[in-house]
């Protein structure tokens, strides 16, 4: 009996002694212009400049925690309906944000985000540039945040769908993180 209290008392000082693992730090989205399921200010709407389409994109920073990324890709949804307002991807694996109102063209400009590209819904000039909340009534948007594994998202090019950019994002995923705000923007 004595042998076993022993054992037992050494075993329980090696559990006591034994170091913590930590959990991995996980992927994070978050932006300056709102907080997690706050509110989309009007200024990044269809309300900014009173059409659809032509809307400044908000500022977005992420952590890429313990995540190896090769690049990310963004999509930007209204979850309320399923729409497929606005994506970009091929951002480079050093980027740690988005700067507010992104510039219009299909190639990303920002001398930080070379390489990237963006695509909206709409037609011509106005899906190469950020579409945002028009809703009229109240809807939830989303960004999700895709840390992806390859540097560029294979088969996406000038003529693909912010659909396209999903699913290509979700298959080459390694983590990814959701920023969720509300509009109820008109133009």
């Amino acid at each position: 009996m004595r042998k076993f209290f022993v054992a037992a008392v050494s075993l329980a000082a090696f559990a006591v002694a034994a170091p913590a693992v930590a959990a991995p730090a996980p992927l994070a989205l978050t932006s300056t212009a709102y907080k997690n399921n706050g509110n989309i200010p009007d200024k990044y709407s269809c309300a900014g400049d009173h059409g659809a389409g032509n809307d400044i994109s908000p500022p977005l920073a992420w952590t890429g925690g313990d995540v190896k990324a090769a690049s990310y890709a963004l999509v930007f949804i209204d979850t309320s309906n399923g729409g497929k307002h606005w994506a970009a991807w091929d951002i480079p694996a050093a980027a740690v944000g988005l700067p507010e109102g992104l510039k219009k063209g299909y190639d990303v400009v920002e001398p930080e985000l070379k390489g990237a590209h963006q695509k909206a819904m709409g037609n011509a000039s106005v899906s190469e540039q950020f579409f945002g909340p028009c809703p009229r009534s109240k809807h939830k948007y989303e960004f999700t945040l895709y840390a992806v594994k390859v540097a560029k998202l294979p088969g996406l090019n000038k003529n693909s769908k912010v659909a396209d950019v999903e699913a290509a994002a979700k298959k080459a995923a390694v983590g990814q993180a959701k920023l969720a705000g509300f509009s109820t923007a008109k133009p």
